[in-house]
């Protein structure tokens, strides 16, 4: 019996290399360009016939080949940029893999010419549907050619997909306005059909670039670092939002990128200025620690991912925020209502407030007050490092704990508002987001009328994404995100009184940390409402001291 497992040959393993990374012009276009960036060329010409199909040729004044170098390259994972595992978790060139250009010859009939600076001849070789042809001494400048001639001539099921010549064309016009952007240091000529059709200039600056693609637009430039991240941002203001993030251009250590994660995070900065859906035009571009990018999370290296995702996400909403200029000043804000540091340092000063009206960013504001209902007439008298109450009535001293204290009065606060069906709602000035798993929206649309009964308002963004707008006002100086997941989770699981569970999940999310500073108002706050005589307030008294009767004191004298 014939064997039914087989090898393929290397022609065949190359044409299925190049449907992963060539399927249209663009993408050649693409892998050329960035082999020629990580090359050091300063300027590029690129030149197309018939959208790419008929011709494509890349021009670089990059440090060139010699003959070795040309012949090798066009074997599959041959490549000068990895040489181990080590160099492929911080890869900080553009081009990596080695299958760029033997997948691109396995499709087409390809010409390399190459010359290295210090040489006087360079070397010609040609490639026609995966076999080497030819190799051969040439004339010709210092640096690379690549012509690629007849793309997918033996691969007809595949040339027949791509589309009219001008729509293959502007692709590439893309593709080439993406690499300007993020190199604006480049000098980038493109022609089609024997024409110039873009231009892009050296600069010495991101914004300078960004006028050069987006015109007359006015564009606000953002220049910060924070946590190992530098973010450089030329963003265009909230009304020349575009439905969708065509717009929005992304960078991670100069590669371009596809994030819908970090665009949403870009998007959220503005608060509620933008309609969802829509995101700003412009340029941001970050620089982080090679090793905290895996770059090789897709064949085509358009996406990529991050070792800390949802920390550099909050990370860039933060930065880019605080430095807009219609955006809260107040980075604390961000802090509270986003923040992977944690909420502000004194819960006093959140941005909270009563019945619905919006609280303006960065304005210290009192917690929502609640009416004393202490009966023991309970006094302050010491806050000892942030963890422990001691106060005092007519007959003893009490000892609290006042993470424990802070939430059973928060719990209180929510059932009594909950059953007398009067939970005040705090609208954010600026909503907070969140991602959920896809189960999530089930469960949203099975608890809804709950969750708004606590005072929760919200919106879906699509895909698992959602924003919170407004919350229960007694929690206002939490973040909101953590109440919502919080509150969803709890009414999930939350046995045979879910409401329950949900309000004791929401004051412990709420409640201060023990150990986190508070300003006095917010302390004296948490001793007015505690009663220390109710069963359900015992576990936040560490100890009791009874004062001693008036007969004593003479004794002691």
């Amino acid at each position: 019996m014939a064997p039914t497992v087989r090898l393929l040959d290397d022609t065949l393993i190359d044409q299925i290399a190049a449907g992963e990374v060539i399927e249209r012009p663009a993408n050649l276009v693409k892998e050329l360009l960035e082999n020629a960036i990580d090359a050091r060329a300063s300027s590029i010409t690129v030149s197309v016939e018939d959208g790419g199909r008929a011709r494509v040729r890349v021009t670089d004044d990059g440090i060139g080949m010699s003959a070795e170098d040309v012949t090798l390259s066009v074997h599959r994972h041959a490549t000068s940029k990895i040489a181990s595992f080590d160099d492929l978790v911080r890869v900080s060139t553009l081009g990596f893999r080695g299958e760029a250009l033997p997948s691109i010859g396995s499709v087409s009939r390809m010409t390399i010419r190459s010359r290295l600076k210090d040489t006087v001849e360079g070397t010609q070789i040609l490639v026609e549907g995966g076999e080497l042809r030819d190799v051969s001494p040439a004339g010709c400048p210092p640096g690379t050619t690549v012509e690629v001639n007849d793309l997918f001539y033996n691969v007809p099921a595949r040339k027949k997909f791509l589309r009219a010549r001008q729509t293959e064309t502007s692709r590439i016009f893309e593709v080439c306005q993406r690499l300007a952007l993020s190199h604006p240091e480049l000098r980038l000529v493109v022609t089609s059909e024997g024409r110039t059709a873009r231009q892009y200039l050296p600069t010495s600056s991101l914004a300078e670039r960004a006028y050069q693609v987006f015109g007359d637009l006015a564009l606000e430039e953002i220049h910060a670092e924070r946590d190992g991240v530098a973010l450089d941002a030329v963003l265009a203001a909230a009304e020349h939002a575009r439905a969708g993030a065509r717009h929005l251009f992304l960078f991670v250590n100069g590669r371009p990128v596809n994030d819908r994660r970090l665009a949403r995070a870009i998007a959220f900065a503005y608060g509620d200025r933008l309609s969802p859906g829509h995101y700003p035009r412009g340029v941001v571009s970050l620089r982080l620690a090679p090793e905290d990018v895996d770059v090789n999370a897709h064949p085509q290296k358009t996406e990529v991912r991050f070792k800390r995702a949802a920390q550099l996400v909050d990370l860039v909403t933060r930065m880019i925020a605080a430095r807009l200029s219609a955006a809260p000043a107040s980075d604390a804000y961000w802090e509270a209502r986003i923040g992977a540091l944690g909420p502000l340092r004194d819960a006093g000063v959140a941005a909270a407030g009563g019945g619905g009206s919006s609280t303006a960013p960065g304005v210290a504001q009192p917690v929502a007050e609640y009416e004393p209902k202490s009966p023991n007439g309970l006094r302050l008298v010491a806050h000892v490092r942030d963890r422990v109450l001691i106060c005092e009535t007519r007959d003893e001293i009490l000892i609290l704990d006042r993470e424990r204290a802070d939430g059973l009065v928060r719990y209180d606060a929510l059932r009594e508002a909950t059953e007398a069906g009067a939970v005040a709602r705090q609208n954010l000035l600026f909503p907070d987001r969140l991602e959920l798993a896809a189960s999530a929206k089930a469960a949203i649309g099975c608890h809804e009328t709950v969750l708004r009964s606590l005072g929760f308002d919200w919106s879906e963004l699509g895909e698992g994404s959602y924003v919170v707008r407004a919350v229960p006002a007694v929690l206002a100086d939490a973040r909101a995100a953590s109440l919502f997941e919080d509150a969803l989770a709890a009414l999930q699981h939350g046995g045979q009184d879910p409401m329950s569970a949900a309000l004791r999940a929401l004051a412990q999310r709420a409640a201060t940390v023990n150990g986190q500073p508070l300003g006095q108002a917010s302390v004296e706050r948490i001793v007015a409402n505690v009663w220390p005589s109710r069963e359900a307030y015992r576990s936040c008294v560490l100890g009791r001291v009874p004062l001693p009767t008036t007969g004593a004191e003479a004794a002691i004298d």
